[in-house]
């Protein structure tokens, strides 16, 4: 039964420092990736050190990177804490094992005094032969045996506990050296941490001193959105119209058929509110594919970081508001923007040396603006992931490559526009 105790107590140990080196391994993979989010964020900066004119997308860029940062300093802080639990548990291990060690020595001391006190041949044949039967001398024989048994197991019980417990004092001293090396790079993490908030206040001082050029070029930005919300909202009348149209024929043909000239009502196939975009089942299937697929859909560039969020906020340093129809996403020049979702491509439009894409989901719409390089055309049936153009430079930054996503759903006869970060992954 000790033995079993035993070997239950080293399979449990065994478990628990494995799930304890699978969370180590989830931070320490955690930790390097967003190591790899703040080198290409530093890469952007340095792309453009040449460019003077401060912007909203470097002060957008250094807020991600102080964003980041806190974050690789809350995962260093949970590796710490995953090492000083550890720490604890092998010390408390080390301290089981050892009194576990005691105690097994101090039995087989006995056994050891108890043999050495009986090791006469005599004594052990006197015991056999003392039998009052054969029946009970075959049992003294077997007690012989499962005695020299008892003390080989002892013996190993031993053996085992000593490894396992060299083999703790080997991990507490790894989990030291470890702890050490963290803390380590926590402190340098920190020291970067301050820099990079000493370089966002210098930008928002240039920012606020140049408040006047700013506003001149919130002033443009929100021109070219209204621009888009125009085309968005062109786009959606032409749909309702065009949906509206191929309802009234279906209705009249459905009245023809009967032989009547009176128009029928369209049957209702399902549960949802009504709209006017999903007058058909594969239209309506498309929606609710686009909506199960919130949080979930991909972004629009493989490597990107939003600049610009949606909705209004306050410039900080200045009294001055942004008010995004949707999100800005700094990306590489000339990277490959794709579509999050299937759907029809309903518009693309050009604007100026870049153009606009958009594509309808049921009555979702997705919009990709600041686009090169178009390879899709009007009307055309779009996957998931298909490429639709690529990134161009941003109007305000040199060297930079800029996209503008914009998610709209069709209410009544009207856009509403929705945060696209509650619709693509979480980074």
């Amino acid at each position: 039964m000790r033995t079993f105790f035993f070997l239950l107590f080293v399979f449990l140990c065994g478990f628990q420092m494995q799930s304890s080196a699978q969370s180590k391994d989830e931070l320490e993979s955690q930790r390097k990736q967003i190591q790899q989010e703040i080198e290409d964020l530093r890469k952007s900066q340095n792309a453009i050190q040449k460019n003077k004119k401060e912007s909203l997308g470097q002060l957008a860029r250094i807020r991600n990177l102080i964003k980041k940062r806190d974050a690789i300093i809350e995962t260093i802080n949970r590796q710490v804490q995953l090492i000083n639990d550890d720490i604890h548990t092998n010390n408390r291990e080390i301290a089981r094992l050892k009194n576990e060690l005691d105690t097994l020595k101090a039995q087989y001391a006995k056994t050891i005094e108890y043999a050495y006190k009986n090791r006469s041949s005599y004594d052990m044949l006197n015991f056999i032969f003392s039998a009052v039967s054969f029946n009970d001398a075959i049992k003294r024989v077997a007690y012989l045996k499962a005695y020299r048994e008892y003390r080989g197991k002892q013996v190993d019980n031993i053996y085992q506990t000593q490894t396992l417990l060299s083999q703790k004092n080997q991990a507490l001293a790894e989990n030291k050296t470890l702890k050490t090396q963290t803390l380590a790079e926590q402190s340098q993490q920190m020291k970067k941490l301050e820099e990079e908030k000493k370089q966002k206040d210098a930008v928002v001082s240039s920012l606020k001193l140049k408040e006047r050029e700013l506003d001149k070029q919130l002033t443009s930005k929100r021109k070219l959105e209204n621009n888009i919300r125009n085309s968005i909202a062109a786009i959606i009348k032409r749909e309702i119209m065009e949906a509206e149209k191929a309802e009234r024929a279906k209705r009249e043909a459905a009245a023809k058929a009967a032989g009547s000239n009176k128009p029928v009502a369209a049957a209702s196939t399902s549960s949802r509110a009504a709209n006017k975009l999903e007058n058909t089942p594969e239209v309506t299937a498309v929606s609710v594919g686009f909506e199960n697929n919130r949080r979930k859909l991909p972004w629009p560039v493989a490597k990107g970081d939003i600049t610009g969020p949606f909705g209004r906020h306050k410039i900080e340093g200045t009294r001055l508001y942004e008010d995004n129809i949707g999100v800005y996403i700094q990306t590489n020049i000339g990277a490959p923007v794709k579509a999050v979702y299937e759907g029809t491509v309903s518009s693309v439009h050009s604007f100026g040396a870049v153009s606009a894409v958009t594509i309808r989901h049921g009555k979702y719409l997705t919009t990709y603006y600041n686009l090169t390089a178009i390879s899709v055309n009007k009307d055309q049936e779009i996957k998931l992931g298909q490429v639709i153009g690529k990134a161009a430079e941003s109007e305000d930054e040199d060297g930079i490559g800029k996209v503008l996503f914009v998610v709209t759903v069709v209410v009544g006869n009207n856009p509403k526009y929705l945060n696209p970060e509650d619709w693509i992954k979480p980074r």
